[in-house]
């Protein structure tokens, strides 16, 4: 509405009139208007901050994926080494186990033996025992003979000094 003239000065009458019947439906309206216009505010600042954080989630999102890539990559090399030094394991496992079978064999061939030579040393032992025992007899007859001999010796030269007096 037209408050004021063109021609220069404020109609008086109309001014009473605009604030008696318009001006509360105006203001209601602008107050509305203002309403509206800061919930628009706060939604344009709304959605300014959603893009500002999307921008930084697309951002940490492209810095975690490329970390991910990198740590990804990162164990299938790992993967790759580990598999290859679990073939060599197994490699060396089967070694170590055909090398432990060849030595439980040679330790076992190795008691038999011992067992053979102590068997072999037990009844040496017993026949030196047997031997010594029969030495020791062999002796003491031997020695008895050498006395008996003595005195035959003894008897025979007392006959032959009889003999030449």
């Amino acid at each position: 509405m037209n408050i004021s003239n063109d021609a220069g000065g404020i109609d008086s009458s109309k001014l009473v009139e605009y604030f008696s019947t318009q001006f509360l439906k105006d203001l209601g309206q602008m107050a509305a208007l203002r309403d509206e216009l800061a919930k628009r505010q706060g939604a344009l600042s709304a959605v300014e901050d959603a893009n500002k954080l999307r921008t930084d989630a697309e951002a940490y999102a492209t810095k975690v994926k490329a970390e991910a890539d990198d740590a990804l990559a990162s164990a299938k090399a790992n993967d790759v080494e580990f598999k290859a030094k679990k073939v060599d394991l197994d490699v060396l496992a089967k070694s170590l186990d055909s090398q432990k079978a060849a030595f439980d064999a040679a330790v076992k061939a190795k008691e038999k033996e011992l067992a053979t030579r102590e068997t072999s040393a037990t009844s040496r032992e017993a026949a030196l025992t047997d031997g010594e025992a029969t030495l020791a007899t062999g002796q003491a007859k031997l020695t008895a003979d050498q006395d008996a001999l003595e005195v035959r010796i003894k008897a025979f030269q007392n006959k032959v000094a009889a003999i030449n007096v």
